[in-house]
């Protein structure tokens, strides 16, 4: 591997933590990877060194560079993982001592929602401000002291945070389970709470890595911490891209890692790799603003980057100059899907989706429904679910009239009024069975599910999903749901595919289950089999690189949003998210704004107007 003088100082450093400070394109990720290689050279044992990746996705490329420059098998690695992924090991491990079972369940994303909505419903507010409450929730683990965060954010309209939160946790914990952010919360208790745990962690790991360390949040601070023995840590990352504030991360903790750990070094990368030097002094010109950040300078030996800026009358105009100009440098050889827009927040999306149908460019929408969180693999997932786990209401609710068989809300209601405090809904259904006071029609459906559930639980995952499909005719239900669209079809049915194989790759259901919750931390596009010019807002683009980009929609108010111009704080993330947008682009770079978007004036943003002071105009 080819590394620069400045990553291999890095790399060959020992004795105290080290910070990387990692420009765009600078290759942070190849540097983190060969440091894990040369502590393997050194004597470390490879099965004894935490990495810590922010997506599932990341850790499995690292894993693959580190078999083939290693020259090890994959299971060498095991330790390779997100942090989610590493807590719910260790958690899984000693849950007992919070007083779990094993084995434990990972709430998804729509058992999440259902729970909180039924919550709410009992407690007589709307559902419409479900998202709000879970999102608070959420905030409130990463935080690390919930009550502390409830304390400081009590409501939501006149919502009591504290009372859902409680009675939330009551009901995952009646039903041994678990949310995403218990997993962090939870690991943090156990090592902390318990010393001889935390000893024997610090003792397994003789290295701790981390990548992406400007994304922690205060907890993954906290566990980061925990784990550490003797000061054997390296992170990389980049101050600059500190785009996730909204969401917990605390780019404090990058920062001050100085302060924080004693006789800590600093490193620096500052040649790009990916993007001309007129796009990167753009850039750098453009952070420049920004008071709170490490001081780098950033440089590329490319040259013959092309930055221009453009304002139009509405946003009409500018989408159909975009789509011009696409079709332009599509002639010059650029294909499609070298190209993006990328927009701040994602209604900017519509105008250019109807310009591009109207040229007939193809495009595709990066950062839709997650995978997980479509409807066929919902199904599916919950009639493993069901089996696997027996007090999970949600997922037998969801499974129980899918396909229709005639069981709607009120049967369920009428079912749910004979259990008794800490029966499931899927027991009661047993019970109301046993009693035979159905009609002959609901008490066959039920039977069917029941039986299906019972056959289902012990078998393999692909052969569970295999038996559910055959015995409730799925497909063809699917058919209909999709009516006569059947390219629609055609997807789910090439989900469904996909679902069998990732699950053919465990033994058990219960494993099965378990990787597919952790899986949140990536968002998958929608169509990742597509090909086109990509729309995008500029979060989703993070971590993605392209020849051409569009940053369009710069206005006050958008670019910088209006949300985050009351603090200087959140100032400097909008610009930080700015910088991310523009260091996407490898050699062409467009940024505009419109006078007028949804009838609204606009004033041009003043990024716009930092970017031209650097150009000179």
């Amino acid at each position: 591997m080819r590394l620069s003088q400045q990553q291999k100082d890095a790399i060959e450093y020992s004795g105290s933590p080290a910070l990387v400070v990692a420009g765009a394109g600078a290759g942070k990720t190849r540097t983190l990877t060969a440091k894990i290689v040369q502590l393997v050279s050194k004597g470390y044992d490879p099965e004894r060194i935490l990495a810590i990746t922010f997506t599932n996705k990341s850790a499995n490329e690292m894993k693959g560079r580190l078999v083939h420059m290693a020259g090890l098998p994959l299971n060498r690695f095991p330790w390779v993982r997100t942090f989610h992924s590493a807590c719910f090991r260790i958690l899984k491990d000693h849950c007992s001592r919070l007083g779990y079972s094993s084995p434990l369940q990972i709430y998804a994303e729509y058992q999440q929602q259902k729970t909180v909505k039924e919550i709410i419903s009992r407690l007589n507010f709307d559902k419409k401000y479900v998202p709000a409450v879970l999102a608070h929730i959420s905030y409130a683990k990463n935080s690390g002291n919930p009550m502390a965060y409830f304390d400081r954010k009590p409501r939501v309209s006149h919502i009591r945070l504290s009372d859902v939160f409680d009675t939330y946790q009551k009901e995952l914990r009646s039903r041994n389970a678990l949310d995403f952010d218990d997993i962090l919360l939870l690991t943090r208790n156990l090592l902390r709470d318990h010393k001889d745990l935390k000893k024997q962690y610090q003792r397994l790991f003789q290295f701790v890595l981390v990548d992406e360390y400007q994304d922690t949040n205060d907890l993954q601070e906290e566990l980061t911490g925990l784990l550490l023995h003797d000061g054997n840590l390296f992170c990389v990352g980049d101050d600059w891209q500190a785009i996730y504030g909204f969401r917990g991360s605390n780019v404090n903790n990058f920062l001050s890692f100085a302060e924080k750990y004693h006789g800590a070094k600093i490193f620096r990368l500052e040649q790009n790799y990916r993007s001309a030097d007129e796009i990167v002094q753009v850039a750098n010109d453009l952070i420049g603003y920004n008071d709170d950040k490490m001081e780098k300078r950033c440089f590329s030996e490319k040259r013959g980057g092309v930055v221009d800026l453009h304002d139009f009358y509405d946003e009409r105009e500018e989408a159909r100059w975009v789509a011009g100009k696409i079709q332009a440098l599509r002639d010059t050889g650029i294909a499609y899907d070298k190209m993006a827009v990328l927009y701040r927040t994602k209604f900017c999306s519509l105008s250019f989706e109807q310009a591009f149908r109207s040229a007939g460019l193809p495009y595709r929408m990066i950062g839709s429904k997650g995978f997980f969180e479509r409807k066929e693999v919902l199904d599916i997932n919950c009639y493993l679910t069901a089996a696997a786990f027996p007090k999970d209401d949600v997922a037998f609710e969801r499974i129980v009239n899918v396909p229709k068989r005639g069981i709607g809300p009120a049967m369920l209601k009428k079912i749910g009024q004979v259990r008794s405090e800490d029966m499931g809904l899927q027991d009661a259904t047993r019970k109301v069975l046993s009693e035979k006071i159905l009609t002959p029609k609901v008490y066959s459906s039920l039977s069917q599910v029941l039986q299906c559930l019972d056959d289902i639980k012990d078998q393999k995952p692909d052969a569970a999903m295999h038996e559910v499909l055959s015995r409730f005719k799925y497909f063809d239900y699917l058919k209909q749901y999709s009516k006569a669209d059947s390219m629609d079809y055609t997807s789910r049915v090439e989900n469904i595919e996909q679902l069998i194989y990732s699950a053919s790759q465990k033994e058990t259901i219960v494993d099965y289950l378990e990787e597919a919750a952790l899986v949140k931390e990536d968002k998958e596009d929608e169509s990742e089999k597509s090909f086109g010019v990509n729309l995008s807002t500029v979060h989703a683009s993070k971590g993605l690189e392209y020849l051409v980009v569009f940053v369009v929609a710069c206005e006050e108010e958008l670019f910088p949003h209006w949300k985050s111009k009351d603090s200087d704080t959140g100032l400097q993330e909008e610009r930080r998210l700015m910088y991310v947008a523009v260091s996407r682009a490898e050699r062409y770079l467009f940024l505009s704004c419109a006078n007028f978007r949804k009838g609204q004036y606009n004033q041009r943003s003043r990024f716009l107007d930092e970017i031209a002071e650097s150009l000179g105009l």
